[in-house]
């Protein structure tokens, strides 16, 4: 029986056009569904759920595998990503390998686990989330600018974001806490970014939203983002201007136009109600 597999097929990506090309020789494994729109595919997914499959596949980057994780979120039926986006952080994450051939072998031969889901606004992100300077420069990434240069895209539109004067934001959680800053980045497991490990005390499985809240402006986000690559990431022991926290929920609002991201995609502005949105099944090596 053919797995069904779901392709964005509006990404433009290097690795979205290798995808192609491996999936062209291979096309007898799958029944292949290429959703004309992000509500194609969630309707799409929510039937294949709906109608009991065991899992389906799904080949993109996190953006497409954030809208798989909204359909597919409380359901019994497990997900299978390829990674064929950009950076493919949530692949990285649950040891996936950056080849298709090793995410036909976890589909094939993997094992099934329950990872959480948070939300902005009741919609669901699978790994990360940003508000402030980071969503700005993904709003600011455009497709063209990713095939052109791939994951350096990000750095020059982060450059950009850089001359914009950022508001303060307030984040306020469900347990009392309230922290002011310039930038929140939100993580559901250790990676940020591709390969860099940014939340040294995230799981995707224990329940809880880590977060840090940059205290200063973009020079010395900057600064922070480098003495933790360097050091194996954020996390509550190390001192510096941010503070990291866990959380089970709460709300940021803004003091001026804030651009949010969930999962590498543009996502509106704040103000924003952060909650946890269900578990998404998973296989993974």
């Amino acid at each position: 029986m053919r797995i069904p597999l779901f392709f964005n097929n509006t990404a433009r990506s290097a690795r979205a056009e290798r995808f192609r090309r491996w999936l062209d020789r291979r096309r007898d494994l799958f029944d292949v569904i290429e959703p004309e729109s992000r509500a194609d595919m969630l309707h799409h997914l929510t039937a294949r759920a709906a109608s009991g499959a065991a899992v389906v596949a799904v080949a993109g980057g996190d953006g497409t595998l954030g809208v798989a994780a909204e359909a597919l979120c409380n359901t019994g039926t497990a997900l299978a990503p390829f990674p064929a986006g950009t950076m493919n952080v949530f692949s990285r994450e649950i040891g996936i390998r950056q080849d298709f051939d090793h995410a036909l072998h976890v589909l094939n031969a993997g094992r099934s686990r329950e990872v959480d889901l948070f939300a902005f606004n009741g919609h669901p992100f699978l790994q990360m989330a940003g508000i402030g300077a980071d969503a700005r420069a993904v709003e600011l990434t455009t497709w063209e600018m990713k095939k052109k240069w791939k994951a350096f895209a990000y750095v020059i539109a982060g450059a950009r974001a850089c001359t914009e004067r950022q508001p303060r934001l307030t984040l306020s959680t469900d347990d009392g806490r309230v922290l002011e800053g310039g930038a929140i980045l939100f993580g559901n497991g250790r990676r940020y970014g591709g390969p860099l490990n940014f939340f040294a005390e995230a799981g995707n499985d224990d329940g809880l939203l880590d977060a840090v809240v940059f205290q200063r402006s973009i020079p010395s986000i900057i600064g922070e983002c480098l003495m933790a690559a360097a050091h194996g990431g954020f996390h509550s022991r190390r001192h510096g201007h941010f503070e990291y926290i866990q959380m089970t929920g709460g709300t940021v609002t803004s003091a001026g136009q804030a651009a949010c991201e969930l999962d590498g995609d543009y996502a509106g502005n704040a103000p924003v109600r952060i909650t946890r949105h269900g578990t998404l099944k998973v296989l993974v090596p």
